[in-house]
């Protein structure tokens, strides 16, 4: 009846071609759009004047002191670091090590999680769809992250609200309506998307003209995303993978400011008994409303049953919960930043991901993140895993 497995139909690389060119053009509108807000709020202002003007004399006295070169370099390097100011994600690498966070998601399973919001005492990083939702039932996260960035974000989950105490984590390529309105502290990275050849087959062989056609369509974002950015906004410093979804960077980022361990909550991947995903609450006309639950449109006993189309082919993943092609594309990606990254990651979600140690989320609120030492994966156990998931693939 439904498609079994994971395995998508395309190749992950076909995938992030067709993701890029979709999204390609507002990316490069958006980031010249923002770049003199962006410089105004991290160059051109008397604190940064002041950080450029103490590093250069500290630069100054270090070379004063005849230090071995090993020495020297890092002394120069520590101190050049300084130069990134707050709003930079690099100026906050690995500044909270140790400390446990949450990372939030949209699936039905997050209903384990709410009852317990208030009881959290660590931090939540979750997207600016879900940021209005925790709010109202007890814990306003720490960090929203706002990844994909389209123009209605802010309209859709911002406007009229009150998220005084959160920082905004973000890079220049999303709408510049946020960028602009956004009041409250921000953490800037760069986004990395490295662009690559691709299916030989489609273009070795052909005329000239039709092979530049299709290799240009396959490295289209190279020069902007590994030359350009970079350089016009050399400022920001820190550069996080394009993972696919707001989760997957958030785990990124929580990982490069060293927050550790992670816990992923509502991070299904998928459709626990057909529900398309954990209710909202947002604010319409200035009152708060919460979404009802919601079935996805699916097959039994021959007749269409649900409420909601989701417009993508279902299949079943490997432990049986529906999802799309798209679901588990993020879980791929996923799996890819847990073996770059190799972060003490637990999921105490209940979707498709099985690769991850699991713990419950209620001893986890209880114990504040703390205590699960005896849980951790070494790097090397962590590599081991993801690749049996990939060898599946």
């Amino acid at each position: 009846m439904y498609r079994q497995g994971e395995k998508s139909k395309q190749s992950q690389d076909t995938r992030n071609s067709g993701v890029l060119k979709s999204w390609f053009n507002r990316w490069v509108w958006a980031s010249y759009a923002n770049f003199d807000k962006i410089e105004k709020e991290m160059v051109r202002n008397k604190a940064a004047y002041k950080r450029k003007e103490m590093v250069d004399k500290e630069i100054e006295v270090i070379k004063t002191l005849n230090l071995p070169a090993a020495e020297f370099k890092k002394a120069i390097d520590d101190a050049s670091m300084k130069r990134y100011g707050p709003k930079s994600l690099l100026y906050h690498h690995n500044t909270h090590a140790g400390e446990p966070a949450l990372i939030v998601g949209a699936g039905i399973s997050l209903e384990k999680l709410i009852p317990l919001l208030k009881d959290w005492k660590g931090v939540i990083f979750t997207s600016e769809s879900m940021a209005s939702t925790l709010k109202y039932y007890g814990h306003q996260p720490e960090y929203i992250c706002v990844f994909d960035g389209g123009q209605t974000v802010w309209d859709k989950f911002f406007y009229g609200q009150n998220f005084k105490g959160s920082t905004l984590i973000t890079h220049p390529s999303i709408d510049p309506k946020v960028i602009e309105l956004w009041k409250g502290p921000k953490i800037y990275y760069l986004m990395m998307h490295f662009a690559k050849l691709f299916n030989k087959e489609k273009w070795e062989g052909k005329p000239l003209p039709e092979m530049e056609n299709i290799i240009k369509g396959q490295l289209l974002g190279h020069d902007f995303f590994e030359n350009i950015i970079p350089v016009i906004y050399s400022m920001i410093g820190a550069s996080i993978l394009n993972a696919g979804c707001v989760v997957n960077n958030a785990i990124e980022v929580a990982n490069f400011m060293g927050f550790g361990p992670l816990f992923l909550c509502g991070v299904d991947f998928g459709f626990k008994n057909w529900v398309n995903r954990y209710p909202l609450v947002k604010r319409v006309k200035g009152q708060l409303i919460k979404d009802e639950t919601k079935i996805v449109e699916h097959e039994e006993d021959g007749e269409t049953v649900g409420d909601i189309n989701i417009n993508r082919e279902i299949i079943m993943s490997d432990n049986g919960i529906p999802t799309t092609d798209e679901q588990s594309e993020y879980k791929l990606a996923l799996m890819s930043v847990y073996k770059l990254d190799r972060p003490q990651l637990f999921d105490c979600s209940d979707g498709i991901i099985t690769e991850l140690p699991k713990l419950d989320i209620k001893e986890v609120v209880e114990k504040n993140g703390k205590g699960f030492e005896g849980k951790y994966r070494t790097g090397k156990e962590i590599v081991e895993f993801s690749n049996a998931y990939f060898n599946r693939k």
